[in-house]
């Protein structure tokens, strides 16, 4: 079971950056268009209890301005850092101000899971310049 569910997060959080990266980018070109920041976005949901969105639209608005080198490597290395930051920033969220048990372990288990892999990310990053290809 836990490995189902393992699968589904990553295939989750997969998606998430596909489709949040490109949905950001649609976004902002609409935001453009209309004379407004993308950020303004991001203040929409800064109040009343929206931690999520507005974690979600930093990591969004971080990733899609992020530049690509070309080498797909070190791009991944780093969308990867700001997606599993994004994660570990929701799940303490959720250990603040969630109230279910289960989700409040997952939470933990999600910080821990995802502090090693920035680390990893980081180590990698360091001794990886890239290569433009």
């Amino acid at each position: 079971m836990k490995k189902i569910q393992s699968r589904i997060v990553c295939a989750a959080g997969s998606l998430m950056l596909v489709f949040g990266v490109a949905g950001n980018t649609l976004a902002q070109n609409s935001h453009a268009q209309h004379g407004s920041a993308p950020a303004a976005g991001a203040q929409q949901h800064a109040g009343g209890g929206h931690d999520m969105m507005k974690t979600m639209d930093e990591m969004h608005q971080k990733m899609s301005s992020m530049p690509m080198t070309g080498d797909h490597d070190h791009d991944f290395a780093m969308m990867m850092r700001s997606h599993h930051q994004a994660g570990i920033d929701m799940a303490r969220a959720e250990l603040e101000k969630g109230k279910d048990a289960k989700l409040k372990q997952m939470a933990k288990k999600i910080v821990s899971d995802q502090t090693k892999e920035i680390k990893k990310l980081d180590d990698w990053l360091a001794k990886h310049q890239a290569s433009g290809k």
